[in-house]
């Protein structure tokens, strides 16, 4: 990727990663459809925090005796909220672009993930 030649505004980098956090829900939406995994992702307008989690398809969800995850990733995509913005975005867009290339692969390999995984 080419750095830009003007700095980013709070917009476009808010643009940014709200565009990147739509692709990680439809990236979940195609993983769990196509019974790869059980991919879970959430956005909580009130503080703009986008969470996501990857379960094997054949995880135990009862508290007592449930399955780990085997992703999970929280982002908050307004980073005019925090005292570096430039910061703050660079951070959240390294972790979506780390948890966008694990959802392709999930994809790209084409079977499911399960609980035997984990354990190998």
């Amino acid at each position: 990727m080419t750095k830009a030649t003007q700095p980013l505004t709070i917009e476009d980098m808010n643009e940014i990663l709200y565009t990147r956090a739509e692709e990680v829900f439809l990236l979940c939406m195609l993983i769990t459809r196509r019974g790869l995994a059980h991919a879970f992702c959430s956005f909580s307008g009130h503080v703009s925090a986008l969470d996501s989690k990857v379960h094997p398809i054949d995880s135990r969800y009862k508290s007592d005796n449930h399955t780990e995850s085997v992703a999970e990733l929280r982002v908050w995509v307004s980073p005019e909220e925090h005292f570096n913005p430039e910061k703050e975005f660079n951070k959240s867009m390294e972790e979506l672009n780390t948890y966008i290339s694990y959802l392709d692969y999930i994809i790209e390999k084409g079977e499911p993930i399960t609980t035997s995984d984990q354990a190998a």
